[in-house]
């Protein structure tokens, strides 16, 4: 969410009389504008000069990774809408994602108006512990799996885990159980497989939020 120099910005064009993507040739981000190079992408008029850019308000965030939780504090655009799920990097280019916000005197919101939030709860989300369960018709084994949130999980393909390969059968996501297609991996709570072979001898573990289905 912190401020750089955009690629592009939605400006008013002088020769289209319309607001068009304009590409920044070069600029520099001053605290509420931006100076700089244009050129409008539909008729190609090329323009120096100042725009006007929203205010930054400072923010503060609260991480949880696992059992550590840490406060820092981000800028956001005056007027940006804030809303659980959301995804942003830290200017030292740690990735987060929304888990609550906090409005103040014990205020919860699923969004607000940044100018209205005390403080932003998030979780790390740079890569994310995916829990699966595989079955082999007799037992079912529970494991986790690192991964990144755009990494793709899909329906039929062969899962590689330390001690066994398992076809995907099923995906619970957020949304619903998938029995085809692919789903993302910040979007999984658990992937469901078959055994396809041992790799070494398979190692017990407990897993105290598993939850079965049908096979």
């Amino acid at each position: 969410m912190s401020r750089e120099v955009p690629e592009e910005i939605y400006y008013e064009c002088a020769k289209c009389d319309d607001f068009t993507t304009h590409e920044v040739l070069k600029g520099r981000i001053g605290k509420a504008s931006l100076e700089g190079t244009f050129r409008c992408e539909e008729c190609g008029n090329v323009f120096s000069g100042t725009i006007k850019m929203p205010r930054m308000c400072k923010v503060s965030v609260i991480i949880s990774d696992g059992p550590v939780s840490e406060k820092t504090e981000t800028e956001i655009e005056e007027g940006e809408t804030v809303r659980i799920d959301d995804e942003f990097f830290l200017e030292d280019g740690r990735r987060l994602r929304v888990c609550s916000i906090d409005l103040g005197d014990g205020q919860r919101r699923k969004r607000a108006q940044i100018e209205d939030i005390k403080t932003i709860w998030a979780q790390q989300f740079d890569v994310l512990n995916v829990k699966v369960t595989v079955n082999d018709n007799r037992k079912s084994y529970s494991r986790r799996i690192g991964a990144e949130p755009d990494d793709e999980f899909v329906i039929g393909h062969v899962l590689t885990l330390p001690d066994m390969e398992c076809y995907i059968h099923a995906i619970k996501a957020r949304d619903r159980l998938h029995s085809k297609g692919s789903v993302e991996a910040r979007e999984v709570v658990r992937i469901y497989g078959k055994m396809k072979r041992r790799v070494v001898p398979i190692i017990e573990f407990e897993d105290e939020d598993e939850e079965d289905i049908e096979f």
